[in-house]
């Protein structure tokens, strides 16, 4: 402030000195009307500003020298003293400066307390609902680092303050994103000012009922249901089971993993061996790449199916996906949240898997090598070569695309689960060698977006990007009275319908020929 002072201070007495200057001048060229103070001062700040009117000018060779001086004084002066001094600072300020409120105007909006990969992808859900959301975020480089892209308010979202800023009283739904003891916390901040529903996301279950005691409405651990997937669709199959499945209109809406010796290997989607089952293929996943009603398309060790049909149907296809069965142990690279949460999945079920991990671990009922999960010894030591399924689940999405390759380098046959914590690493570790790759983030974004929509119950799918949903054909509907095979649904919209209620009974079959009519719930 003192540099300012002094720089305005030395301005005013410059433009003093030269509207001396430049009354002495106008009185020797005998330019009498324009001797004058104001006319003085107007002169030199029009001149300095390199504004110049040209209404008030000099004849004479001196005069006009002194007007050159003073003009790129002006420009001297605004850009090596100004600028530095007054305006630069002032532009550093206000780009410094984090929002610290909600806009006024939202209402029923959903805050989310803290940043990480599952606010990216849940933000995509939102957007594409349009449901507005913002983001209060505790670390002011993280803030800065998502301004540009997210409403965002930089502060403590455990203080009372930053929590009414975020029109708390006016939100639908609060969403404490941090760790357990912060999102406590939250909780007990949030309860002390509003009954908003609050959900918070919970790395250790064993603590939930704490953050229940604290005002959260519901706890969700993405971890611990991420980890009981893997598990399920990686232990032996049971008749009628089927992890993560949709139950629509009396049929099953299921996701299929195709093994390594799978006789579905090889063949087209539209292969009668597939018919034969009774169950229909309207989907397939190609490392991560959703083929809606996929005919042509060649069935890989690495595809996905998505089928729907009756329990008995799908099991028999199920049983093609599997393959013959093979010896071998089951190995779990990593023995984190997800890692910890598959092993004791699968130990209930009878299976038990040998562990791998840096740290030494104590009291175990399983198998397990002390050491790195990307280092090719410790792999080999821990019996990958022999493995028929490798589960990666480390924490690094590096360290995950290095072990994937090192474990397919040493094992073409396993089937290898991945886990991403970045929705970006998928694409890499599925071409690194994995047959499967699971998500956190998704798992999350995916439960959230449906608790936020009052539509939990429809909650199965565990892709990005991909969803699922119930329309009715109404009145006018141009649907009514035409076939799917003509509408094309998948060609034109990019959908595909699965299944079809009709006077409250689910169609036992559809297909191309299936004509939809008013009423009918897809």
């Amino acid at each position: 402030m003192r540099r300012v002072f002094c720089y305005v201070l030395a301005a005013f007495l410059l433009v003093v000195l030269y509207g001396k200057i430049f009354m002495d001048l106008m009185s020797r060229e005998g330019q009498l009307e324009n001797v004058d103070p104001a006319t003085a001062i107007y002169w030199v700040i029009t001149t300095m500003t390199t504004v110049g009117y040209g209404d008030v000018v000099f004849s004479s060779l001196p005069g006009r020298l002194f007007s050159s001086v003073v003009g790129l004084s002006g420009i001297f002066i605004f850009f090596a003293l100004a600028l530095p001094l007054i305006v630069t600072p002032w532009l550093e300020r206000v780009n410094r400066e984090l929002p610290s409120r909600a806009p006024s105007k939202m209402r029923d909006h959903i805050i989310i307390c803290g940043y990480n990969p599952i606010v990216e992808a849940l933000s995509e859900n939102f957007r594409r609902q349009k449901i507005p959301f913002l983001v209060i975020e505790r670390s002011e480089e993280t803030a800065r680092k998502i301004n540009k892209e997210y409403q965002v308010i930089w502060g403590d979202p455990a203080e009372r303050n930053v929590l009414q800023s975020a029109n708390i009283e006016s939100a639908k739904l609060l969403i404490a994103n941090e760790r357990d003891e912060r999102n406590a916390d939250i909780a007990l901040t949030t309860r002390e000012i509003s009954d908003v529903e609050v959900v918070a996301l919970a790395e250790d279950l064993a603590r939930a009922r704490f953050l229940s005691y604290a005002g959260a409405t519901r706890i969700i651990s993405p971890k611990s249901l991420l980890g009981t997937f893997i598990a399920q669709i990686t232990s032996p199959p049971r008749k009628g089971f089927f992890p993560g499945a949709v139950k629509l209109f009396g049929g099953v809406v299921v996701e299929l993993p195709i093994y390594p010796g799978s006789p579905l290997i090889g063949k087209e989607v539209n292969d009668p061996v597939l018919n034969e089952t009774g169950a229909r293929v309207v989907g397939m996943w190609q490392r991560g790449r959703f083929v809606s009603i996929p005919r042509e398309e060649v069935i890989r060790s690495h595809s996905v199916l998505m089928a729907v049909g009756e329990a008995d149907a799908l099991d028999r296809l199920r049983n093609l996906t599997i393959g013959p069965p093979r010896e071998g142990p089951l190995m779990v690279i990593g023995y984190g949240d997800v890692g910890r949460r598959i092993v004791k999945v699968l130990s209930e079920r009878g299976v038990t898997p040998s562990v791998v991990d840096k740290r030494e671990l104590c009291d175990t009922c399983f198998r397990h090598v002390t050491g790195d999960g990307t280092s090719e010894e410790v792999l080999v030591e821990s019996g990958a070569k022999e493995a028929v399924g490798i589960l990666i689940m480390l924490n690094d999405d590096s360290d995950v695309v290095f072990s994937t390759l090192l474990a397919r380098n040493l094992n073409r046959d396993a089937f290898i689960v991945a886990r991403a914590n970045h929705l970006s690493s998928a694409e890499k570790i599925y071409r690194a060698g994995a047959d499967y790759v699971a998500s956190v983030p998704i798992v999350a974004s995916h439960m959230l977006a449906k608790i936020a929509q009052k539509r939990e119950e429809e909650f199965t799918m565990i892709y990005e990007e991909l969803e699922m949903t119930k329309f009715r054909v109404g009145w006018g509907s141009r649907l009514d009275g035409k076939g799917l095979g003509d509408l094309n649904l998948p060609e034109r919209l990019g959908c595909t319908v699965v299944a079809i209620e009709r006077n409250g009974q689910g169609l036992s079959s559809i297909g191309p020929e299936t004509v939809v009519k008013r009423g009918d719930l897809l």
